[in-house]
């Protein structure tokens, strides 16, 4: 009778055991699964979260490559030049209000201003470089998308605010306006009207202002840099 009694509890005991040994693998089974589930939303969502900043950070590169950093190297062609042209004239000499008024006298001593041939070069070269600008303007001026810097109305600064610009107009309009109409003025095209136009002198601030985009994006593009570097880690 206790040979019966032990076998009954060995059969028990064992079957016990084997669903105790059935659980924890069940569980352990469970949990690597869950852990392994886990790591690979963690990893997708990272995976996620660099391609958004890739996308980014391209967009970025983008504009500074076909738009900013061309347009900076323009401007800063023709700024090169006009110092040039300016050496020897009148502290307030406008190169496009003298050629629409070329007998205009400047100063105390009314001093009166006459282009040499090598002045006149230095315009043709001018010329150049702004249809440059017009172009690359022209073509690739969408790569701007929401900078308010260059899609409002432009607000000379504190510095530039004496300049009487043309009101109404974003920087980047009164840039392409004065180009051309100071190649319309140097070609004959136009002429007398002086305060007709002077509002549309050469906006001085924009070489600044394209500058300090640059470098916000280039700040940018290496705050991008840094954030995907963390994910790869």
């Amino acid at each position: 009778m206790l040979y019966y009694a032990n076998s009954i509890l060995l059969f028990f005991s064992a079957e016990v055991n084997a669903s105790i040994v059935t659980f924890f693998a069940t569980l352990i089974v469970a949990c690597f699964s869950i852990h392994q589930n886990y790591l690979t939303r963690r990893d997708n969502k990272k995976n996620i979260t660099r391609v958004d900043l890739l996308e980014k950070k391209l967009v970025l590169e983008i504009k500074l490559n076909e738009f900013y950093i061309p347009l900076r190297h323009h401007l800063e062609s023709s700024k090169t030049l006009w110092k040039i042209l300016k050496k020897g004239k009148p502290v307030n000499f406008r190169t496009l209000t003298y050629l629409l008024d070329p007998k205009q006298r400047y100063g105390e001593t009314r001093v009166q201003v006459k282009l040499d041939k090598n002045d006149k070069s230095l315009i043709n070269a001018i010329i150049k470089a702004g249809k440059k600008i017009e172009k690359l303007v022209h073509e690739k001026s969408y790569l701007i998308g929401d900078d308010n810097e260059f899609t409002s109305d432009y607000i000379p600064r504190q510095a530039f605010a004496h300049l009487p610009y043309e009101k109404d107009m974003t920087l980047l309009s009164l840039l392409t306006s004065h180009l051309v109409t100071f190649r319309m003025a140097f070609s004959g095209d136009l002429s007398g009207q002086k305060e007709k136009f002077e509002g549309f002198v050469f906006p001085n601030e924009i070489n600044i202002r394209i500058k300090e985009k640059i470098d916000e994006l280039e700040r940018k593009i290496v705050s991008y840099d840094s954030e995907i570097l963390k994910l790869n880690k």
